[in-house]
């Protein structure tokens, strides 16, 4: 799995850091059947799971930071999906937003091969995000 850091990701990250605009911090995640090219400007998933199967965007289970190349440079967020679907569900993306509903999508991803699901499989994502110099 590639991933990116959106374009208004960076702009919503910029409000956060100086308080201009009504900026949001970033906890929610979601996941979607279709897929899309990653790219910087990317603002919602292609196809994003919104029914009740127990795979629809969440409030991120853990959403902390961590360190990488410097002590608590890296947001990072988490959450184990259960399906509740009765017939199989493909999941091919996923994503960081700051919204329940719509909102600023922070980072995208597609994964390599779908990710079927099935009726009490879970799915684990993680996602870290480093702020860094350069």
């Amino acid at each position: 799995m590639a991933a990116v850091v959106t374009g208004k990701g960076f702009i919503e990250t910029a409000k956060l850091l100086t308080g201009v605009g009504s900026p949001v911090a970033f906890s929610y995640l979601a996941l979607g059947t279709g897929s899309q090219t990653e790219d910087t400007t990317v603002t919602a998933l292609a196809t994003e799971i919104t029914e009740a199967s127990g795979l629809s965007r969440v409030s991120a289970a853990t959403v902390t930071t961590a360190s990488s190349a410097t002590a608590g440079d890296t947001a990072k967020f988490s959450h184990t999906w259960t399906s509740t679907k009765g017939s199989t569900v493909s999941v091919k993306e996923c994503g960081v937003f700051n919204s329940s509903t719509s909102g600023v999508c922070l980072a995208y991803a597609t994964f390599a091969t779908a990710i079927p699901m099935e009726s009490a499989d879970t799915l684990s994502v993680t996602w870290s995000v480093q702020c860094k110099a350069g």
